[in-house]
């Protein structure tokens, strides 16, 4: 019996569209209608954090013409923005509110502020704009508006900082340069932000390319219009578990809402699992779309060999640890993990025999939705239940998650904490 997943919109779409509908809304144009599977309104708490900052700087804004028509002042006046632990709603936003100018104060949970973003937070400061951090209230504060000129960042931390970026400069006067220093992870992601950018009528050109760098040019003054309607595709993050899923049980998964077409870099997970169906020791490289791996480490346990994944070391810096966690769970069901030259090994050879047999449950904590998954992935080859304490976190990218994995009949070995 086929088993149908009804899959979200994606996560990585609707918050660059969302962003792209508030500026055209901003310029004085009808919003473009966003549509997509939201599940009758029960969206990621990511998704809500992006709404309902958008929402509050739309307010904002609103005051400042009303203000502006009565020649009354409101510049001491700051949004407060609450983006929780969503670091695409910060790192997004940081520099499109630089670029409007009008100030806001980002408050998030400590997850997110422990996470990198001064590489972000210097660029804006070297281009016009007061930003100070207060490590006590875990916000973000930014005053002043950004200047048209030439802007330098490091790709190798994260490419979110570089769509903020792509999505704000075209808002300044005057024409802007952006220079890309190599190497650049998760690539598909800043592909998918000139797609989408590109669908809103904003042109951006690839100046210049070398093996150390790659340069934007960016024209002043563009304005943000839709195609009136943006259908937003399935999420293939949440798609590659389902399809790991399909590989380690058998079991066929029909999945609605899906674009094989997809401008998602996780689509990718198609040819990584072929790619794992060979003999032999493999190497997946995983610099473009990290967030595959935790899924892609438990279908390396039923290869008989090695399989490398290299270009990891963003996983570090996620909602948690991802390295140590893919560790422990891999480690807990039996299979063999390493870390060597900055890859994660995992030998299926060992197989996963050596886990807990004598009815005894695996005990896993965590409060990131990447690693509840892969834990949830785990018990499908685990000898022994897995108990997952942390399970709600799976609100931040996919809120129906375990209810579609009762539905699908794949929560046997699964207790939740």
């Amino acid at each position: 019996m086929t088993v149908t997943i009804n899959l979200l919109a994606s996560k990585s779409i609707f918050h660059r569209v969302s962003i792209c509908t508030f500026l055209e809304s901003l310029q004085g144009l009808t919003s473009t209608v966003v549509k997509g599977n939201f599940r009758d309104g029960d969206i990621s708490t990511d998704m809500k954090a992006t709404r309902e900052a958008l929402d509050r700087l739309h307010a904002m804004t609103i005051s400042m013409k009303k203000a502006e028509l009565k020649q009354q002042r409101v510049s001491d006046f700051v949004p407060i923005l609450p983006v929780g632990d969503s670091g695409a709603t910060l790192r997004f936003l940081l520099p499109v509110v630089g670029a409007l100018g009008i100030g806001a104060r980002f408050v998030m949970e400590e997850s997110l502020y422990r996470r990198p973003i001064m590489m972000l937070v210097n660029t804006l400061k070297e281009n016009g704009c007061s930003v100070a951090l207060d490590d006590e209230k875990k916000t973000i504060n930014i005053r002043g508006k950004l200047t048209p000129g030439e802007y330098k960042i490091k790709g190798k931390e994260s490419s979110q900082f570089i769509s903020g970026l792509l999505m704000a400069l075209p808002l300044l006067e005057e024409e802007s340069t952006l220079v890309v220093e190599k190497p650049v992870v998760s690539k598909p992601y800043i592909e998918m932000t000139m797609k989408v950018l590109e669908e809103f009528g904003i042109t951006i050109a690839k100046k210049h390319e070398s093996h150390e760098m790659v340069s934007y040019s960016i024209m002043g003054g563009q304005v943000y219009r839709g195609p009136g309607e943006y259908k937003i595709e399935g999420d293939w993050s949440s798609a590659s578990f389902w399809l790991v899923a399909e590989k380690l049980t058998g079991k066929p998964i029909f999945m609605q809402g899906i674009n094989t077409n997809s401008i998602q870099g996780d689509s990718k997970v198609r040819d990584f699992i072929k790619e794992m169906d060979k003999d032999g020791d493999i190497t997946i490289d995983c610099r473009d779309v990290p967030d595959l791996v935790p899924n892609l480490a438990v279908l390396a346990l039923s290869r008989g060999n090695k399989t490398r994944f290299s270009g990891i070391d963003t996983l570090a810096f996620k909602e948690s640890d991802r390295i140590e966690g893919i560790s422990e769970i891999i480690s807990a069901v039996g299979g063999k993990f390493s870390y060597e030259d900055g890859d994660i090994v995992i030998d299926g050879g060992r197989g996963i025999e050596n886990g807990k047999t004598d009815g005894e449950f695996i005990y896993i904590m965590t409060r990131d939705h990447r690693m509840v998954m892969m834990a949830a992935l785990a018990s499908l080859v685990s000898e022994s239940p897995i108990i997952i304490d942390g399970w709600r976190s799976v609100s931040k990218s996919y809120p129906g998650f375990f209810k579609d994995l009762k539905a699908a009949g794949l929560d046997d070995k699964v207790g939740l904490a």
